[in-house]
């Protein structure tokens, strides 16, 4: 499948968010037939736990009430590894104090026992030693009902080191590359989804775990494709903060804010690259890599309501706040625009020759950035272009704040800048110190939160005086 390529260029490219458990820890496999010709492609926990992956190894974590953890090791493939010569710990970090205990191999799986958990849930650490090499994964396990799970995600947001700007309030480690940002429409919840363990909600602006995401339905696919990282290209919530889209390959799962699976659209052509509601919340609008169309998608089951020809391969996508008009970035540099119930309306705008790689309406402002390194800043009603912003660098990411006024933009530089569509364009601030690409940037009420390649996502102040400069740096 083309949805191969596509997903292992996501980690350089800028995501601006039955039988499955939640927290399943989003890490997807594939599984041979015995005939060798089909597979599937699993991100389910087996064994009722919740999975994480660490290189090619899946590990599923359980915890029962009664002090017993086991940990199963399957390969790329989900097939059970020996334990012979594996050795390790797990650390269980509990209110009366963490508890560290030896994992020795069982029957299929790791165990280690100790006195009952007394808790809802449990974050677990494990530390394993297998043909010399470390494999190491961390877990949030539930024990009881209405518990957390998730895999791979940090314990806390860390206070920023010595020397930070001022304007980092705190940061949050992931075990992998985070790909795609979203955030609830009254700034309360970010959504933060990571390359191979999947999708978890977050409060803010404490940045307190909230849910792992369940994993998606197992899916068939050949039983050649090689094996890939699993990354969430996009995430978008629904404008009612009840559900968020999230893009698995080819697919667009929907699933509740609190985590818990609705459904899966049938799937697309390609490999999902983008994706926004419609106002309504009954439409989905999704561009494919390798497709030069756009497709408007019924959200209750998939069927496609539209086509529009764009003439190149598709990118960006975005929705106006009236929450009809939508927008479409190109490869060859176009953004076409149309309404979502009037099919006499599209309308081509040129943003240059370069790729747009991000698009957001700020108010009334259509904003569109990509790797020419310039911010097209358009009036959304007339599509008449207003201003040409240039950032220095290929801008891969865009956040909007509340109210539109104002613009982040990062990508390839080592910094987020922050621009005033509304009034002139001018650049209102810039916030360096990112240590990695960033994928992923969102504006969630008086926070701004970008991930980055390396798993970090940094949760800097919005709180930004017009012309201030929170540090040296370029943007984006």
């Amino acid at each position: 499948m083309k949805a191969a390529a596509a997903v292992l260029g996501a980690v350089l490219a800028c995501g601006c968010g039955g039988g499955t458990a939640p927290g399943g820890g989003g890490t997807t496999t594939t599984t041979v037939a015995a005939e060798g010709r089909l597979g599937l492609h699993d991100h389910t926990p087996h064994h009722g736990g919740v999975v994480g992956m660490v290189g090619a190894i899946h590990l599923e974590a359980v915890a029962t009430a009664d002090g017993r953890v086991r940990v199963y090791l399957t390969d790329f493939w989900r097939r059970p590894l020996p334990l012979a010569g594996v050795t390790g710990t797990v650390r269980l970090d509990l209110p009366g104090g963490d508890r560290t205990l030896a994992l020795a191999a069982g029957p299929d799986a790791l165990e280690a026992r100790t006195a009952p958990l007394g808790a809802a849930e449990v974050l677990a650490h494990v530390h394993l030693s297998r043909d010399g090499a470390p494999v190491e994964m961390s877990f949030v396990l539930p024990v009881g009902s209405g518990a957390r799970a998730a895999a791979g995600v940090p314990t806390g947001c860390a206070s920023p080191p010595a020397g930070a700007p001022a304007a980092l309030r705190c940061t949050l480690a992931f075990a992998h590359a985070v790909t795609a940002l979203a955030a609830a429409p009254d700034g309360t919840t970010a959504f933060v989804a990571q390359v191979d363990d999947g999708v978890s909600a977050w409060s803010l602006p404490a940045a307190t775990l909230l849910a792992g995401f369940a994993a998606p339905p197992p899916i068939a696919m050949p039983a050649a494709e090689p094996p890939h990282a699993d990354a969430v290209n996009a995430l978008a919530v629904r404008p009612d903060g009840g559900a968020v889209a999230v893009t698995h390959e080819n697919r667009i799962v929907l699933y509740a804010a609190s985590g818990a699976l609705l459904r899966a659209l049938p799937p697309l052509v390609g490999a999902v690259r983008a994706v926004a509601w419609s106002g309504d919340g009954a439409r989905l609008v999704a561009t494919a890599f390798y497709d030069r169309a756009a497709h408007v998608l019924a959200a209750e089951d998939g069927r496609e309501l539209r086509r529009v020809a764009l003439g190149a391969e598709g990118a960006a996508v975005a929705v106006g706040p009236d929450g009809r008009r939508a927008a479409i970035g190109t490869e060859a540099g176009d953004v076409v625009l149309f309404d979502l119930d009037d099919d006499t309306w599209p309308r081509r705008l040129t943003a240059g020759t370069h790729a747009v790689q991000a698009l957001a309406f700020a108010g009334a402002h259509l904003v569109a950035g990509g790797d020419d390194g310039v911010l097209r800043v358009w009036d959304a009603g007339e599509a008449r272009l207003l201003r040409e912003i240039p950032t220095g660098a290929p801008v891969r990411c865009l956040a909007v704040a509340p109210g539109g006024g104002r613009v982040a933009a990062a990508g390839l530089a080592r910094a987020i800048g922050v621009y005033d569509v509304a009034e002139g364009g001018a650049a209102v601030a810039t916030l360096p110190w990112l240590r990695a690409q960033t994928l992923a940037l969102v504006w969630a009420g008086d926070t701004i939160l970008a991930g980055d390649a390396d798993g970090v996502v940094a949760l800097w102040s919005a709180d930004l005086s017009p012309r201030r400069s929170s540090g040296s740096g370029s943007a984006p």
